[in-house]
């Protein structure tokens, strides 16, 4: 992996290595990121890293963000062109954002999943709560110690209430209730995904804490704004 690195883009670097994109799908995937940061966060905060090789060929890109206290690396979206595919460059590139966040003491790491990424995404061993107010997975874990390639490790080794730690309210918050509010459309895709996802969906055991905080304070939960 030595002959890999990852360099940071600024906006109008970025502009020029999308404009030798191809395939169309690929171009409109990389223009809705670039107007999504555009508003989200603007340029002069972190904004984008793309994946190179020994020649400086720009392979895949992703938008993350570190919060201040370094609680979580957020990733926001990561995309291979079409022409990079099947080479196995986005876990490459996940890999070493892993490893950057390690070294900047990074806690935990959250991202949401549509159904066309579940199957990268369930080879890498991810493990997701729920749905957002999309209809998206959401996935909101520990950083392993020794970063991607100890995911599967960590997630079998530590319990349910272990992954969550001390962030039930804020995963709550993420999907309380979303996946009984789908349209007909989003829950005919949801039931299929389901049926893929299998053990790596923990709905039903964060919904069984869930219960058991309730009975237990007497209270109904406090969700933060």
């Amino acid at each position: 992996m030595s002959q890999y690195k990852l360099i940071a883009l600024g906006r109008d670097e970025y502009l020029n290595s999308i404009e030798r994109l191809k395939n169309d799908q690929s171009i409109r995937f990389a223009n809705m990121s670039l107007d999504w940061w555009d508003k989200q966060y603007g340029w002069n905060q972190q904004g984008c890293f793309a994946l190179t090789d020994a020649g400086n060929l720009h392979l895949c890109y992703i938008f993350y963000k570190i919060d201040r206290f370094h609680d979580y690396i957020t990733i926001h979206n990561i995309f291979t062109p079409q022409a990079q595919r099947r080479h196995g460059y986005a876990q490459i590139l996940l890999q070493l954002i892993f490893d950057l966040a390690i070294t900047k003491d990074v806690k935990r790491f959250r991202l949401t999943s549509i159904s066309t990424s579940l199957d990268f995404y369930l080879s890498l061993g991810l493990v997701y709560w729920g749905v957002n107010s999309v209809g998206d997975f959401y996935c909101d874990l520990p950083i392993p110690e020794d970063g991607l390639t100890g995911l599967k490790e960590m997630i079998r080794r530590l319990s349910v209430m272990d992954l969550i730690d001390t962030e039930f309210a804020t995963i709550n918050h993420k999907i309380k209730d979303h996946n009984l509010h789908l349209s007909a459309k989003q829950d005919a895709i949801y039931q299929g995904d389901l049926i893929k996802l299998k053990t790596n969906y923990l709905l039903n055991d964060f919904l069984k804490i869930r219960e058991h905080r309730k009975i237990k304070t007497g209270a109904k939960l406090i969700i933060p704004r």
